[in-house]
């Protein structure tokens, strides 16, 4: 019997060794995304991998640090908020769906890269992940910076894009774009081709 194939942009992506990172899974972060619809509907993907396939899905949540620069950190992130979209009427339902999803923070860091916890980067060498498909919020912040540093750590960072998303469509498209300059940048349509998630 042949193997499958599990290569995307000719970069190995096999189910064993790799883990599922959520960054920032919560309501507050949901609200405040311009792709609500697709973050679900991927996220139901990335979901039933990990079912599949018994991929460890691994939530970080994402505190303010105290420090010198906490005030100013504070003061871009409501820059950000101007950038809000309007209401939806879809809202409600879009947040009842985000809330069946179930999605839930294992550990609290107080930096955008995920590896400052030497919990997370001790529980993703216990388990001997390779790759790390890294989804959540936000893409021009918590998922770029720790896209990147996965990369510097020596992992294979697959950045899923319409499980990521953030305030503002066009700070999206442009972080994903300097995002595929380093790492992968797939979307949930290669993992059902891939892995044959239906």
């Amino acid at each position: 019997m042949q193997q499958p194939d599990y290569r995307i942009n000719d970069v190995e992506l096999n189910p064993e060794g790799s883990a599922i990172i959520v960054m920032n899974p919560d309501e507050d972060a949901f609200r405040h995304s311009f792709s609500k619809f697709e973050f679900i509907t991927s996220m139901q993907v990335l979901k039933k991998a990990a079912a599949k396939y018994g991929i460890p899905m691994i939530g970080i949540h994402r505190e303010y640090r105290n420090s010198r620069t906490t005030e100013y950190i504070m003061r871009k992130q409501q820059q950000k908020m101007i950038s809000l979209m309007s209401p939806s009427s879809f809202d409600e339902e879009y947040l009842r769906q985000f809330r069946d999803l179930d999605l839930r923070s294992s550990y609290t860091i107080y930096s955008e890269d995920i590896f400052t916890s030497d919990d997370v980067a001790e529980r993703l060498d216990s388990m001997n992940v390779r790759s790390v498909l890294i989804s959540g919020f936000y893409t021009e912040s918590d998922v770029y910076v720790s896209a990147v540093e996965a990369l510097i750590h020596d992992y294979f960072p697959f950045v899923v894009s319409d499980a990521t998303s953030t305030i503002s469509e066009r700070v999206y498209f442009e972080a994903l774009d300097l995002l595929a300059q380093h790492v992968e940048v797939i979307d949930s349509r290669d993992l059902i081709r891939v892995w044959g998630v239906d």
